[in-house]
């Protein structure tokens, strides 16, 4: 896993004023707002005598150790130790590591990492969030997988075929092949849009803007665990799914994804919608979670790569890059 990427903590919603303890890259984490709104992102583990801070509760803006009651803002600095007493100033030791949160699409996002603010890498932009014309859905869920191996996954070309019933051919056609295609890289990420033959949704309302025939599609990642999907069911109607993984461990992945459409706008066919994706991500969970090894290889030895994995051969690549500033992290 790696340290300085943005990872989305929980959903907006669910972060209050009492302090919620959440698990990424391993480690254990706390969440809370303050009086004013603000969510604010410590480490879990009280500096003092190892108390757990998300089992505590929120003072005056602070979280209160449950162990010992000493007091830690959203910076991370301590403002009391009720054992001393009224001091003049609190040890600097005291402190514990505080991270920057940022809240956009519904989620609270945090940088795990100690990058200054001009370097950081970005969190995946939707230009068209909360745009007239389009509108918004979203899911969770849990997959028993590692990260890569979910944006492998989504930023594969050729699965499409025989994986997910509606949107490929299901391998009927013997002159399948991927069409040759460029890859768009920035600084962050890459992707590629292809061609792709379907035989429509199976669900009437979903079919009436997807039918059996050529569409556009493609897909891409960012950063170090978020993929983006593009699909055009004609030239002026597509939908556009963003997901924001989070490894809470090496195995276990929290899966945030929003959808994004501009066609059949109708509130009472989300429901059409959200049925067709949870059947797409069942349908890529019960592949992934059996890949072997489960854990990929830092030097992926044994696999034979083909053209149409060039967008997963570039997202590898950039793992590599990131190993070799430092950022891989060693939880063994």
């Amino acid at each position: 896993m790696f340290m300085n990427f943005w990872y989305p903590a929980e959903e907006s919603q669910n972060i209050g004023d009492a302090p919620m303890k959440v698990q990424m890259l391993g480690l254990p984490f706390v969440l809370w707002r303050d009086e004013a709104g603000k969510a604010h992102c410590i480490s879990n583990t009280c500096t003092h005598r190892g108390g757990s801070l998300g089992d505590g509760k929120v003072v005056d803006n602070c979280v209160q150790c449950p162990y010992h009651g000493w007091l830690f803002n959203g910076a991370g600095d301590c403002e009391r130790i009720p054992s001393l007493g009224p001091i003049d100033k609190i040890p600097t030791r005291a402190r514990i590591d505080a991270y920057p949160v940022e809240e956009r699409y519904g989620l609270v996002f945090v940088f795990l990492g100690d990058l200054p603010e001009d370097e950081r890498p970005t969190i995946m932009p939707i230009e068209e969030y909360g745009a007239d014309g389009w509108r918004t859905l979203t899911m969770r869920y849990r997959w028993k997988a590692n990260y890569v191996r979910l944006v492998e996954n989504q930023s594969d070309p050729s699965h499409v075929e025989y994986v997910h019933s509606g949107m490929g051919m299901g391998g009927q056609n013997a002159d399948y092949q991927v069409p040759k295609f460029d890859i768009e890289t920035t600084p962050w990420g890459a992707g590629t849009m292809t061609v792709f033959e379907s035989p429509g949704s199976p669900d009437d309302e979903v079919g009436k803007v997807s039918t059996r025939g050529r569409s556009d599609a493609g897909s891409g990642f960012h950063g170090i665990s978020m993929t983006w999907t593009r699909i055009r069911f004609n030239e002026t109607e597509g939908m556009n799914m963003y997901i924001y993984a989070c490894p809470r461990d090496e195995l276990d992945l929290e899966i945030f994804l929003v959808n994004q459409r501009n066609c059949r706008l109708d509130p009472e066919l989300d429901k059409n919608f959200l049925s067709r994706m949870g059947i797409a991500i069942e349908e890529d969970r019960i592949v992934v979670e059996k890949l072997e090894p489960a854990i990929p290889s830092k030097d992926t030895i044994g696999e034979f790569i083909v053209p149409a994995d060039d967008v997963l051969m570039t997202y590898r690549q950039r793992l590599q890059d990131y190993q070799q500033r430092g950022w891989r992290m060693d939880l063994a």
